[in-house]
């Protein structure tokens, strides 16, 4: 599925950013998605589930732009790679945070995901970390499109509630899978 992603980012987003890397930078973007995920944490809280769900395209979109615009003026980077992964941790629990505080979502699921979600990425950071990089989880798929894509069909189809349950089973299975990679993979390691 990353593959199939980068594919059609390659395919549409890539020259749109051709277009507006000589008039903006890949950091304004980067604060647009920013202030797109902060309007639709905002749209879930005042129990707006559709223009959350709008918003929350709006910032894939401009998640995804920001990389491209960087290679395409060639200011790509250590340093903006680090600031669109902080950025993408606090839009998603940004959302989660407006969909519990609207009514949109169960408290038990939206605490599940809230917590599960840098918690599954520290796990591997810690992994690699601790083994200068040598083991590295490679999934086949993008958890965090999986958990846009179910987000933006339930504000769109009105099923926040199952929506933010089905992003909570995604993120403990995150968890665990990554749990149980990186204990087995330093396991044979040590053992070696």
């Amino acid at each position: 599925m990353t593959e199939k992603l980068r594919l059609l980012e390659k395919r549409f987003i890539d020259p749109v950013a051709v277009r507006l890397a000589p008039f903006v930078s890949a950091n304004v973007i980067s604060a647009l998605s920013l202030i797109a995920a902060l309007a639709a944490g905002a749209a879930f809280w005042m129990g707006q589930s559709v223009l959350g769900a709008v918003l929350i395209l709006t910032n894939g979109i401009l998640d995804m732009l920001d990389g491209c615009v960087a290679r395409a003026r060639g200011t790509a980077g250590a340093f903006g790679s680090f600031v669109d992964k902080i950025i993408d941790k606090y839009a998603d629990l940004i959302f989660l945070l407006g969909m519990l505080l609207g009514g949109l979502a169960h408290p038990a699921a939206a605490l599940i995901a809230m917590v599960g979600i840098p918690l599954a990425t520290y796990i591997n950071a810690a992994a690699e970390g601790l083994t200068d990089g040598a083991v590295k989880l490679q999934e086949k798929f993008s958890l965090r499109f999986v958990r846009i894509l179910l987000l933006v069909v339930g504000g769109l189809s009105g099923y926040t509630h199952a929506a933010v349950w089905l992003v909570a089973v995604s993120v403990v299975y995150a968890v665990v899978s990554r749990m149980v990679y990186n204990l087995i993979t330093l396991r044979r390691q040590s053992r070696g």
